[in-house]
Parts: structure tokens; C-alpha cells; sequence
């Protein structure tokens, strides 16, 4: 992603990593192990069920905020199973308080007894719950859309403490049963294995905590899963652009914060006039998630990306819902070469490794190609002497011999610099704190 390194061995962890694109999330390999082995034996449901508490489960409840629960297994589907269903990758990264179910009660609260049969049909609830009949042949005893509303409403006359109104459409745990939850590694969040409903109304009564029983072993989501594929993070618990995610809080570092980097970006093209989205391309060049491209596209700009890891297309659309069309794979000085005049082009922290040798070319062409397809403005930043990752490396790179390199091998008329990035805090806080430069052209390309 941020090097450019051939050479068989990064095809080779490509096509792993493409060959993993689907992985779904897992308990520990002991805990998937032992659960594998279970199933395989030939024994009654009960006795399978009976073993699977006393061993898979620990044995006393504990007390969580229902914050920290989200979304997970449905009718007899993993959370990926389901993610998978519905179209929404993001699933098991939602918390419980924001999804369909408590939705569908904050719903009726809003308009009382006026709540139509078309508005439970079009809820979140709704539209999930016909997702499942139609795939399924059933959501919770639902088949159609009748029997969506029916069971709509069964929800709704709980909540509101009345009489179930459709026994046909009782739910397939009690309420004695307890709710069942898996411990989401590396974070404070439980995703649940069963028991949404009953969550719902404790949620949409007011409840804070809940008491739920947790699995032994902890599980994963999709979108822990994707980011701990990316080459350059080799298993590390990083995010190099923000992702807001409720499972990742906890143990994941942001690594850079990028929006002061935007703030600078869109400020600098308001002053000098060229905030006009409608008419203005913008290229991302080392993507990354593609939040930029996100951000520039959400401004208005007609935005795209280039990026090394071919991960990145999937995990702009995971996170940021962006067309995966949008981010083109492959290596920055390959891919340059091909690329028409873009208005705004940006390229953060890549010149570094060419400087360093780890490209096919060295630091001043990849240079000459960035200002081949600049139109307008480049905006830049790259490693420098003063982190500790570079002071033996890049010691000489600092603001202005950065500058010096921008005006010798590029053919801009103005290098502004814009001031250092806010990323040098803990636990980064040797490195970073590198300077945005904008490379301008008076006349448009």
C-alpha cells in the first residue's frame, strides 16, 4: 500500500489475501475446534445443546451496558452469514441500540397507534425481516408480508406491555431463555448469538445494563477481519485512516487523523478559488481505505484512488460505502503512467519508501509522474528526518529540503507550505508531525 515492492513473494501474499477475501469471523481455533468436534458426533439435538451450555458457555452472567452489544446471528445465520444476506457489511460492527429492532420501537414511539402496515414494511425492521422470508422462507415463523406486519406488531404490543396479538409468530426463544453473546476480541463489545428481540425492549424501556451469558471463546468481525489482511499492517492493530467502528475503539490506534490534512486541503482551494466541485477531478495517489477519496467525494469533487493493496477497493466500500470502481489497484508508478490530467491530486506518505529503494523507481520520477497528472494542485507530504523512523535513513529530508525537492524536480510555479500534521501523539508521538505542501499551477494543465 504505502511501498511499492514487487517480486513474487508480495503476488504471492496477494493472491492469499484474495483467496481469504471471504474468510468469515471465527471463534479461537480451540473454541472452533471443539465446536466442529460436537457437531460431528452423532447425538441428539437436546444432548448436543445440553453439552454445548455446560461446556461452551460460561456459567454465570455478568452485567454489560447495552452499548457495548451489537448486532449478530439471526435465524440460524452467523453475523457474517448475514452481513452476507442483507447486503450490509457493516452488520456485525453495529451496535444493537442502532439497529432494525430497536428502530422498529423508537418507530411506534413516533407515531402511536397511527403506525401504518406500509411504515412497518418499509422500517428497517421490515425490510430485514422480508429479506429473511424471502431467502429464508421465514423470519420467526413470518413467511410473507403479512406475516412481517404480524410480527411487527407482536413486538410493538410487547414493548407496550400488551398481550402477544399472533401466537403463530412467537418467537423462537422465551423469555426465560437467557441472551446469549460472544465476546468481540480485542474490544469491550459482545456480539449477539440470541436474542435481539428481548434487547430491543429492554433498550427501548430505558435499560442501561443488561445481564447476558457469554461463549468461552471470543469471536471476530468482517471488519476486523479485512483490516488484519492488509499487507503493509502485518497483523498490527492500526488504522491508518479513521474508521468509526465500535469493536475497534478500544485496542486499535488511529494512526493519522487526516482531517486536519482535509481542513488544510479544502481551505487552501476555497482561498485560491478552485472549490468548485461540480467541475473538479480529484485523485487520492496510495489510497489506502480510501477516506479521502470519500471526504473529497462528499465535498462534491468527482474523486478517485489508487492503491497497492488490492484490499483497498473492498474496504472503501465496507467502511465508507464507496463504488469499489472508484479505487484502481496496482503500483503507483505503473498506474501513473496511464492516468489522465486531474484537477487535485494528493499523495501522502509514499515518496518516502521510494526514497528509501523499495520501488522499481527512485523518489524524483515518481515525483515527475505526480506532476504529469496534476492540473492544478498537489498536495504532499512524505517521511522526515526528524522521526525516529527516519533519522538515520532520511536525516537530510526535513521542510526545506523537502520544498528544494518539489521545486527541482517538478515543474509547479508556487510550493506552499502548509504547516505540519497533528498525528505526533501517543503512542506515535517520535513520529509524524509531517509538513503538507501544495504544489500550484497558475495556469491549468
Amino acid at each position: 500500500m504505502k511501498a511499492t515492492l514487487g517480486g513474487a513473494r508480495r503476488r504471492a501474499r496477494a493472491a492469499s489475501r484474495r483467496a481469504l477475501k471471504h474468510a468469515r469471523p471465527a471463534a479461537s481455533s480451540a473454541g472452533s475446534r471443539l465446536v466442529a468436534g460436537a457437531r460431528a458426533v452423532p447425538v441428539p439435538v437436546r444432548v448436543r445443546v445440553g453439552v454445548s451450555k455446560a461446556v461452551l458457555r460460561r456459567p454465570r452472567p455478568i452485567r454489560v451496558p447495552v452499548d457495548s452489544l451489537l448486532l449478530g446471528s439471526q435465524v440460524g445465520l452467523d453475523a457474517a452469514r448475514v452481513s452476507d444476506l442483507l447486503g450490509d457489511p457493516l452488520w456485525p460492527s453495529t451496535r444493537v441500540v442502532d439497529g432494525p429492532h430497536v428502530s422498529l420501537l423508537r418507530l411506534a414511539d413516533t407515531n402511536g397507534d397511527a403506525l401504518s402496515d406500509d411504515e412497518i414494511l418499509t422500517s428497517a425492521y421490515g425490510q430485514m425481516a422480508l429479506r429473511f422470508a424471502d431467502a429464508r422462507g421465514s423470519y420467526f415463523g413470518a413467511t410473507d408480508a403479512a406475516g412481517v406486519v404480524a410480527l411487527g406488531r407482536d413486538l410493538i404490543a410487547r414493548y407496550r406491555g400488551e398481550a402477544p396479538r399472533d401466537a403463530a409468530t412467537a418467537y423462537r426463544s422465551t423469555r426465560s431463555d437467557p441472551v446469549l453473546v460472544a465476546p468481540v476480541r480485542w474490544s469491550e463489545c459482545y456480539q449477539v448469538l440470541d436474542g435481539h428481540h428481548r434487547l430491543a425492549l429492554a433498550i427501548a424501556r430505558g435499560e442501561q445494563y443488561i445481564d447476558v451469558t457469554t461463549k468461552r471463546f471470543s469471536v471476530t468481525t468482517p471488519l476486523q477481519d479485512l483490516l488484519n489482511q492488509m499487507s503493509w499492517l502485518e497483523g498490527n492493530r492500526e488504522l491508518y485512516q479513521p474508521v468509526d467502528a465500535p469493536e475497534l475503539r478500544q485496542s486499535w490506534a488511529t494512526v493519522r487523523r487526516c482531517t486536519d490534512r482535509r481542513d488544510k486541503m479544502l481551505a487552501f482551494l476555497g482561498e485560491r478559488g478552485l472549490l468548485t466541485p461540480q467541475t473538479t477531478s480529484y485523485l487520492d495517489v496510495a489510497s489506502c481505505y480510501g477516506w479521502f477519496v470519500n471526504e473529497m467525494r462528499t465535498a462534491g469533487y468527482a474523486a478517485n484512488g489508487i492503491e497497492r493493496d488490492p484490499l483497498g477497493p473492498q474496504l472503501g466500500r465496507t467502511i465508507y460505502d464507496l463504488p469499489e470502481e472508484l479505487i484502481r489497484v496496482g503500483d503507483a508508478e505503473r498506474l501513473l503512467l496511464d492516468t489522465p490530467v486531474t484537477d487535485v491530486v494528493s499523495c501522502f506518505s509514499l515518496l518516502h519508501h521510494f526514497a528509501l529503494g523499495r520501488a522499481t523507481v527512485g523518489a524524483p520520477e515518481l515525483l515527475r509522474l505526480l506532476d504529469k497528472v496534476t492540473g492544478r494542485v498537489l498536495f504532499f507530504d512524505t517521511g522526515e528526518g526528524h522521526e525516529a523512523w527516519f533519522r538515520d535513513s532520511l536525516a537530510e529530508w526535513d521542510a526545506g529540503y523537502i520544498a528544494g525537492f518539489l521545486r527541482e524536480h517538478g515543474t509547479f510555479d508556487e510550493i506552499v507550505d502548509l504547516g505540519p500534521d497533528v498525528d505526533a501523539i501517543p503512542p506515535y508521538e517520535n513520529n509524524y508531525g509531517r509538513h503538507l505542501f501544495a504544489c500550484v499551477r497558475t495556469a491549468p494543465r
